[in-house]
């Protein structure tokens, strides 16, 4: 402990808590609190018809197919509500289909004709076509069987669609892999993680010869013993079809085009938003290969995320529990949708105009308005200004920036403020650091010699400041071969990556995937088979690297054309349950051609930079940077179960990104210039429980070297980066600028949650007992603050009154002026302290410690 702690901790305990205390009150006032839900006040109104019926036309392509209608009426003011129960229905041509009480059409022979819908006076109609198939289709395996075991559960992954399937019986997770489902199904046989061999005799689960005992027939039933209770009964539709197709000789069948396959799902509605005991009815529609639509609404599988506020049955009745907002799971086999359900409790009776600046803001305030809540105001110059500094640069605007910016008029000024941001040495310093994070630039990393973790920092360093497109960056690292650059990466000390540990990595940072659980077997949870995991890893198997001169001097990354490689054995990557060799595989089962096997790694960084998950991910890391939380958080874990709080803008924002050619300043401009971005951090009645659906700026604490930063410089002391040998980074380096971080022992960067890059970086900003310490009593704060040559330092020196030093203290910590009640209250504090100890320079530093561990400093 510094050895002037003892006596600053009595001084703390006395005048420099009560100092402290009266900072946080007045703090406490700018600080997020609430604030009215003010703005140009409207009536909500809607310019379409108070009573809709969906689909509005429905076409019917073969004889006793089916459709569900909707009928949502919505008054001038209010919710919407799902009356179909309570609707009259009639049809025009009953020769033609049929229509139940419930709103069930049914076709009966080729034709066209309405049906009516009657709701408390109103009226609608939907338009029918029946177009006739022909003769009736027989189950299929891919379609019908598998669409049973995926609404009966059977293939979940807490049942047979498990890791190791159950009671001998294994099915592919939702159905990903019908060929091998029909396998099990029909030939037995069990699954093994480390081998494809069955550990005993293969025990069908069809018998052709006596259709009705088998046990695809008799454990759902539960007319033999089944750990998962009765699935359906007897006399259901669906062990009707099961039973028709294992007497039609249980055939797989073709990919047949005329019934269509199965190539995606919507869910209707895609939001809804319902008061507790509300209900609503899910429509899902299959999209097929042959053009056509098809209501699978009672052929799914659904799950609520929150039961507790969101319950649904089996045939997609959604109904409301109690405030709040969760999701639900649709799956169909091999496909997912999901339907975000807001639950409120109390409605704005007049919610106010709020202007949107560009595409973010219509996607953000359609859902706040939807959801009934209303967003902040937008933010004031002093909160932008500190806020965007932070988010752009990393860095604090000096006080004299802080009063230009505060008494310019412009009303251009926040994007003039933008653009001088993202032309700065900070900004390229700042974005280095922060991709330095994500793409693990550090010493031990690349292989424990400096020359090569300086090498790839530079690599990226010119990337971010000539501004590259992100897809070239990418690619770059992906495929990088030669002495230097981005082929650092692939240095770990003595060996190369194993292909299986390199391709995780890159599949979770380029494309958002968590994937390894795939390496040992299928994805318990996601359809993510073993098969695709080893063909991709197979890209890496030739990565090697060769040593010239003497060691650690100098290193070749390339793919070997000769094959060896970490493996040996030629380069050969063997599948770990078939034993056999893999060739680099596309996951849609795409081999390399010819051209592309001679530089394996170069065609599978254009494949990955080519998806649709490769903008999404990118735009979805940036999101959670200024946002604090991704669309999809955590912001590598895109998964059926997590969905997106806003899908559309999701895809919107990644559209825009790759229509303007990746470019991440573009994007960075998208997003600041927003006014969701720019809405204040105070909050309403409305949204002060919101953290999802960015209503308001929620702030969160600056990462460790950050905050490192802002303290050295608003105290004005730069801080000194030792090494463990004696060695000191060069003066005035600050921690965002260190090429090799892991070089660098900090204890208050290790307090703060500084990774250590030996892996992905995750970030864990929550305080602990240890930061408490340091914060008392380590030298970050004892040393600083009273350093002779600091920020106090020059204002004592230079008899600045106690007014004009909270002035400028505020200006610099918190980029706003003091108001005058902190002004008068602090000044008082400060002169009163310096009567007691007899020390202004006490009374000052102690001042400034106060302020530097007020959350308003601490968070942004």
């Amino acid at each position: 402990m510094n050895s002037q702690a003892p006596g600053r901790l009595k001084l703390r305990n006395s005048i420099a808590v009560l100092i402290w205390l009266a900072t946080a009150i007045v703090l406490s006032l700018v600080s997020p609190g609430t604030s009215s839900a003010q703005g140009k006040e409207s009536v909500e109104t809607t310019s379409s018809p108070a009573l809709q019926v969906f689909p509005k036309d429905v076409t019917l392509w073969r004889t006793r197919n089916t459709q569900r209608l909707v009928v949502i009426h919505k008054p001038n003011a209010g919710l919407e509500r799902d009356v179909t129960n309570l609707s009259r229905f009639s049809i025009a041509n009953p020769t033609v289909a049929r229509v139940d009480a419930f709103g069930r059409l049914e076709a009966l022979q080729a034709g066209k004709t309405v049906v009516k819908v009657e709701f408390g006076g109103s009226t609608q109609q939907a338009a029918v076509r029946v177009e006739d198939s022909g003769e009736d289709m027989a189950p299929t395996f891919s379609r019908d069987v598998e669409s049973i075991l995926t609404m009966s559960g059977c293939n979940g992954s807490n049942c047979h669609g498990g890791v190791k399937g159950k009671g001998g019986f294994k099915l592919s997770l939702n159905g990903a892999y019908p060929r091998e489902d029909y396998r099990w199904i029909v030939e037995g046989g069990t699954y093994r993680v480390l081998t494809d061999q069955d550990s005993g005799p293969k025990v069908p689960r069809i018998d052709l010869q006596n259709p009705a005992q088998s046990l695809l027939l008799m454990k759902p039933t539960a007319a033999l013993p089944h750990g998962g209770g009765e699935r359906f009964p007897p006399d259901s539709a669906e062990y009707e079809t099961l039973l028709s197709w294992i007497r039609g000789g249980a055939p797989y069948g073709g990919e047949d085009e005329q019934a269509g396959r199965i190539e995606g799902i919507e869910v209707f509605p895609s939001q809804a938003v319902l008061e507790p005991g509300g209900r609503r009815q899910l429509l899902i529609t299959a999209l097929l290969s042959n053009g056509r639509r098809e209501d699978i609404t009672d052929k799914v599988l659904y799950l609520s995320n929150n039961a507790d506020l969101v319950k649904v049955d089996s045939k997609g009745a959604v109904e409301a529990v109690m405030p709040g907002e969760t999701a639900v799971l649709v799956r169909a086999p091999s496909y997912s949708a999901v339907a975000t359900i807001g639950v409120i409790s109390n409605r704005v009776a007049r919610y106010p105009e709020v202007a949107p600046r560009n595409f973010i803001d219509e996607h953000v305030f359609a859902k706040l308005r939807k959801f009934q809540i209303v967003p902040s105001e937008l933010s004031a110059d002093a909160e932008f200004l500190r806020r965007v500094c932070l988010d752009v640069t990393g860095t604090l605007p000096p006080p004299n920036r802080v009063r230009e910016f505060l008494e310019d008029r412009d009303p251009k000024k926040r994007e003039k403020l933008l653009e001088v941001l993202l032309q700065s040495p900070e900004y390229v310093d700042y974005w280095t650091f922060r991709y330095g994070d994500l793409f693990r630039v550090a010493l031990h990393p690349a292989g424990g010699i400096p020359k090569f973790s300086q090498s790839y920092w530079e690599w990226l360093r010119n990337a971010i400041a000539q501004n590259e497109p992100y897809d070239l960056i990418a690619r770059e690292r992906i495929a990088a071969q030669g002495y230097e650059g981005a082929s650092r990466h692939y240095l770990p000390i003595l060996q190369p990556p194993l292909p299986e540990d390199a391709v995780a990595e890159e599949v979770r940072v380029f494309l958002g995937r968590r994937i390894d659980c795939a390496q040992c077997h299928d994805h318990p949870f996601e359809n993510w088979a073993q098969d695709q995991f080893w063909g991709m890893a197979a890209f890496f198997q030739r990565l090697t690297f060769f040593w010239f001169l003497e060691v650690g001097t100098d290193a070749l990354v390339l793919d070997d054309p000769g094959g060896y490689s970490r493996r040996g054995n030629m380069g050969r990557v063997i599948h770990p349950r078939s034993k056999k060799e893999i060739q680099p595989t596309f996951p849609d089962g795409t081999v390399l051609t010819r051209e592309q096997a001679r530089d394996p790694r170069l065609a599978l960084a254009r494949w990955m930079t080519a998806q649709p998950e490769f903008a999404e991910t990118a735009v979805n890391r940036m999101w959670g940077h200024f946002f604090g939380r991704g669309i999809v958080d955590p912001v590598d874990d895109f998964r059926s179960t997590n969905p997106p709080t806003h899908p559309e803008l999701l895809k919107a924002l990644a559209e825009d990104f790759r229509a303007n050619k990746h470019d991440l300043k573009h994007l960075i401009r998208r997003i600041v210039n927003s006014r969701t971005y720019q809405l204040a951090s105070a909050a309403n009645e409305t949204n002060r429980s919101d953290r999802t659906n960015y209503s308001r700026r929620v702030p969160r604490p600056l990462d460790a070297e950050v905050l490192l930063d802002a303290i050295s410089q608003v105290a004005g002391v730069p801080e000194v980066f030792g090494l463990p040998s004696g060695g000191r980074a060069p003066a005035g380096t600050r921690a965002i600028n260190l090429k090799e971080p892991d070089m660098y022992p900090s204890q208050f960067l290790e307090v703060h949650g500084r990774p250590s890059r030996q892996m992905v970086p995750e970030r864990n900003a929550q305080p602990n007992l240890r930061q408490a310490l340091h914060r008392l009593a380590g030298a970050t704060y004892t040393e600083k603050l009273s350093s002779q040559n600091g920020r106090v330092d020059r204002l004592l020196k230079g008899e600045g009154s106690y007014r004009e030093i909270v002035e400028e203290f505020y200006l610099a910590a918190l980029s706003r002026h003091p108001s005058p009640r902190e002004s008068l209250d602090l000044t008082g504090a400060l002169r009163d302290a310096e009567v007691q100890h007899g020390s202004k320079r006490r009374a000052v530093e102690d001042f400034l410690w106060a302020l530097l561990n007020s959350q308003e400093f601490t968070n942004y």
